[in-house]
């Protein structure tokens, strides 16, 4: 029988590179790459136990900036489950104990190491935040600007029907705030989220409400809502953290909820000419994930196509119900 240990792991920025280290000689997987981080000890959280570590290990001083991902991974007689954070650097020379190199390194240039395996999720994870961080901090207004008026009439009804008078509606990734205002004018309860800042300074100024500002992976509401509407949202989630983040909005909705999400379509993971990255599906696949996701029953999917900066995008539609595991 194996034992899952928890371990808190660190992605340290400066100057935009990212930290790696090495495992010396002697050690647990020596000579692969990994983010130091160490063992979560009981009663300590893993961010506390993170900044703890990385004093100790490297002797130097750190803020979490956010939650990046986790991977469950098994050697031998146990499994780590591995949980990442995005940490600023913020004082100390760096020291090595348990490593015996470490590079600064690009998001690009992360692949080119041979990693330990636990971390290579988490490389994935990392650079899929940091595209989109990267590219609303520099185009919110202007992404704001084009997606506002986008025509959803006949999207809105297919979920809206399917809900109570004076539902809650959490509207996961609300951009701009678009989406939001149609249901707040309509009489709906409306919690709003987004993993950006900046859009979500936008949203609040379109919706005068308060906009949440949190990844999906940090999900964290229970039996809550009537429904999840994830437009254009979940398309930014790493296949490898998809169905975690499923389980997350299944616990978010209350008994025979409703989730609407699209998706574009497409078989593989991908980052567009902006650097956005896309996780795609095809209609069987979007739907052989939802199977994969216990506790949703689907009510249809379907494709469509939809005008988009001079061109088109097919995308694929998926409406479900949480029912009783």
């Amino acid at each position: 029988m194996t034992s899952t240990i928890e371990v808190s792991a660190g992605i340290i920025v400066k100057n935009n590179k990212v930290l790696a280290a090495r495992r010396k000689p002697g050690l647990h997987l020596a000579g692969l790459w990994e983010f130091p981080g160490g063992k979560v000890e009981p009663n300590e959280t893993p961010e506390s136990c993170l900044v703890r570590e990385l004093k100790e290990e490297f002797g130097i001083d750190t803020r979490i900036v956010n939650y990046v991902g986790d991977n469950y991974h098994a050697y031998d007689s146990k499994t780590i489950h591995l949980m990442a954070f995005q940490v600023e650097h913020l004082s100390g020379q760096i020291q090595l104990n348990d490593h015996d190199q470490i590079k600064w390194l690009s998001t690009v240039e992360l692949d080119s190491l041979n990693w330990a395996e636990a971390d290579i999720p988490l490389i994935q994870s990392f650079k899929s935040i940091i595209s989109l961080t990267e590219f609303y901090q520099q185009f919110a207004q202007p992404y704001a600007d084009e997606t506002q008026h986008i025509d959803m009439k006949d999207l809105y009804p297919k979920f809206l029907n399917l809900l109570p008078e004076n539902a809650h509606i959490l509207d996961l990734g609300c951009g701009a705030g678009r989406d939001s205002a149609h249901f707040i004018d309509l009489g709906f309860t409306v919690t709003a989220l987004d993993g950006s800042a900046n859009l979500a300074k936008i949203a609040e100024k379109h919706i005068n409400q308060p906009v949440q500002v949190k990844l999906f992976q940090e999900l964290d509401y229970n039996n809550q809502f009537n429904g999840v509407w994830a437009c254009a949202s979940l398309l930014h989630c790493p296949k490898s953290q998809i169905l975690d983040v499923l389980n997350k909005i299944h616990h978010s909705l209350i008994s025979r909820g409703i989730l609407y999400a699209s998706f574009k379509l497409g078989k593989d993971e991908s980052c567009d000419a902006r650097g956005r990255f896309f996780n795609n599906y095809t209609t069987s696949q979007l739907t052989s994930l939802f199977k994969q996701q216990a506790g949703f029953e689907i009510i249809e999917c379907w494709e469509e196509t939809k005008p988009l900066r001079n061109s088109v995008q097919v995308w694929v539609n998926i409406l479900c119900r949480k029912v009783a595991i």
